[in-house]
């Protein structure tokens, strides 16, 4: 038996520092390993509401297509040319990957979430020079060679959903205040439950997205 309770904590604190897809993908491989498939469908049942990102991993791994990590070439093609990238919410997993394509493109991350975070922390772990952004302060890092980047967790139409950080700097100027303003999508198909912890906006946000629609 998987301790379903015990997992929706550690959903709940891992999430903010993680990333909704990275800490799902960690948790629907760690379930899959020990129970298989009725653990997956256990883990579903009981937390799938409450995380619709999980559900979503959870409803790949039963239908036998695992949720791949987020590939992160094309976005680095999409942010080619900028020198600063603010980055709104954390997904460890992309992040990961992108990085390394940015050679020494100056990073800042949102200190904006709806979960508990060690932004410090947090933005140690993509290295010493990474920036700790105070909401106030967003703007400042606008500019003709800045990019501004957050994640998308499915698409239905011209529909999309993001981290709520999203909605403290988007709005109908912020795409002339940056050279790029970049959607990506990372879990790859729009949410079967309803998304809590996350908010619906529209891909018109942004001047590109990235990801299967």
């Amino acid at each position: 038996m998987i301790s379903v309770g015990g997992i929706g904590r550690a959903f709940h604190s891992a999430a903010g520092e993680l990333g909704m897809l990275t800490t799902s993908r960690l948790i629907v491989d760690e379930v899959f390993a020990a129970a298989g498939e009725p653990g997956i469908v256990e883990l579903r049942a009981t937390l799938g509401r409450r995380y619709a990102v999980l559900d979503a991993v959870a409803a790949a791994r039963l239908a036998g297509s695992p949720t791949p990590a987020p590939g992160p070439e094309a976005v680095a093609t999409a942010l080619r040319g900028a020198t600063s990238l603010l980055v709104v919410g954390v997904e460890a997993d992309a992040l990961d990957a992108l990085l390394p394509l940015l050679g020494g493109t100056r990073l800042g991350v949102l200190a904006v979430s709806e979960l508990e975070v060690d932004w410090a922390r947090c933005a140690a772990s993509y290295g010493a020079a990474t920036e700790v952004v105070p909401a106030a302060d967003w703007a400042r890092w606008a500019g003709r060679r800045a990019a501004l980047l957050t994640f998308l967790y499915g698409r239905r139409g011209a529909a999309t959903f993001v981290v709520p950080a999203w909605l403290r700097v988007s709005g109908p100027d912020v795409r002339t205040l940056f050279r790029t303003v970049l959607g990506w999508d990372v879990l790859g198909r729009p949410p079967d439950v309803y998304p809590r912890w996350l908010a619906e906006t529209t891909v018109r946000d942004f001047s590109t997205v990235v990801g299967d629609a």
